[in-house]
């Protein structure tokens, strides 16, 4: 079983696939909570992929405010990371429909800002409330750890 999430609208994808604990045996909890993971963006005729170290409580805070936006249907949820790797907003428009801003930024270019993909793109609550599904497993497998 994968540990992927995906947003999706309208033919533009993000997705993130968890691959585990950068450090399973960490004491400290900063490190024992940091996730290998990929991205990949596909957006119109524009993609990136992204190898990045997320942490855990980024997608516990994402999955809380997304999973409040797609029920009331308003407001916004944000997933960023430390390093700046990648940037999501999800902000509610009218009648279910919500926008997607965000940008991929490389980790590994010696210049890292001349390395991004900016998006935006159009979405709905039908695909955010499946991507809070996958979410909710996500973070059912990879718990906050505390110390």
């Amino acid at each position: 079983m994968t540990n992927t999430f995906q947003i999706r609208g309208h033919g533009n994808i993000i997705q993130i696939e968890v691959f585990g604990y950068e450090r399973p045996d960490a004491n400290d909890e900063d490190d024992a909570n940091c996730l290998r993971a990929r991205c990949s963006v596909t957006v119109a005729e524009f993609s990136a992929v992204l190898s990045l170290a997320l942490v855990t409580h980024d997608f516990a805070r994402f999955t809380d405010e997304l999973e409040q936006a797609v029920q009331l249907l308003k407001g916004t949820a944000t997933f960023s990371t430390v390093e700046e790797g990648l940037a999501i907003e999800i902000k509610f428009t009218t009648a279910g429909h919500a926008e997607v801003f965000g940008s991929a930024r490389s980790q590994t270019s010696n210049v890292p800002d001349v390395s991004v993909l900016s998006f935006s793109f159009e979405t709905d609550q039908s695909f955010l409330a499946h991507t809070v599904r996958q979410l909710k497993t996500i973070v059912s497998r990879f718990p906050v750890r505390s110390s």
